[in-house]
């Protein structure tokens, strides 16, 4: 169920990437989140600059502790997003990765995250908080939401940390 939930929001980033009729790198980062039954999914992408201030392959001691910090920040998903505690989600999936770890690939630079919870009370998800945002001092997120009641699409940035999740 997981991965066609991930199948799911590959296809929608896709179009959305498609109707905006550029394949240019956005300079937000990029949360997409798919609600479907008792599973709630998520995927994020972020500009490596905006994380840890580089793209490059990191050269010095303190540029590969900045890329290991980040991606220790990244790997837990209560530092990314945290549902609302009447929803009773528990994380099943966790993990981050970056371009700028080896191989290095080539720039544009990245950290990415795939997450994911069972919530044993899915209609009380009204909410996602987005610890993340503090993190990431002041990155816009672009969010991709795909919830039972449909699909919605805007940019979050701090001190907006709430994403509404279903209606009351």
């Amino acid at each position: 169920m997981v991965k066609s939930l991930l199948a799911a929001l590959l296809v929608l980033a896709s179009a959305a990437g498609a109707a905006d009729g550029a394949g240019a790198e956005p300079v937000a980062g990029s949360l997409e989140i798919a609600l479907k039954g008792h599973a709630l999914v998520a995927r994020l992408s972020l500009p490596a600059g905006q994380v840890v201030g580089f793209e490059h392959a990191p050269g010095t001691d303190e540029e590969r502790m900045a890329v290991r910090d980040a991606l220790g920040r990244l790997s837990e998903a209560r530092n990314v997003l945290e549902p609302a505690p009447e929803a009773l989600c528990s994380v099943t999936r966790q993990n981050a990765g970056s371009s700028l770890s080896p191989p290095v690939s080539t720039p544009p630079a990245r950290f990415t995250g795939r997450y994911a919870w069972r919530c044993q009370q899915p209609d009380a998800l009204l909410a996602l908080d987005v610890p993340l945002l503090e993190f990431i001092n002041g990155v816009p997120l672009d969010i991709l939401l795909l919830t039972p009641s449909g699909e919605r699409a805007w940019t979050l940035k701090a001190p907006d940390t709430r994403i509404p999740v279903l209606e009351d």
